[in-house]
């Protein structure tokens, strides 16, 4: 305990490049490469796309759009309020009047 706090800590374990061999499985990249073969073509790193249908952004557009907005959506709806918020009263209290009414400044 006291070395992870002195820095000893080497941070996040690193998985294996291996994980990556398996891109046979991914329907999506099966499919390229079979494609690729048909015109007499090979990708060579074919396997560095592999991340991008595994985990949280793997499967279908809708999931990982969905899984994107989620992740941030009420927070950052709760940022853009306030920032509101703090426009509005700041021009409300400076000119007597915000955005919203029908005198300018």
């Amino acid at each position: 305990m006291i070395f992870k706090a002195m820095g000893d800590d080497h941070g996040p374990k690193i998985p294996s490049y291996k994980i990556y061999d398996n891109y046979r499985v991914i329907p999506k990249l099966q499919a390229h490469e079979e494609r690729l073969a048909r015109i007499g073509l090979k990708d060579p790193w074919i396997r560095n796309y592999a991340f991008l249908f595994m985990g949280r952004l793997g499967g279908d557009r809708w999931s990982s759009f969905r899984y994107m907005i989620r992740s941030g959506w009420k927070l950052g709806c709760g940022i853009a309020a306030a920032v509101i918020a703090v426009e509005e009263s700041y021009l409300y209290l400076k000119y007597g009047h915000t955005h919203w009414g029908k005198a300018h400044h």
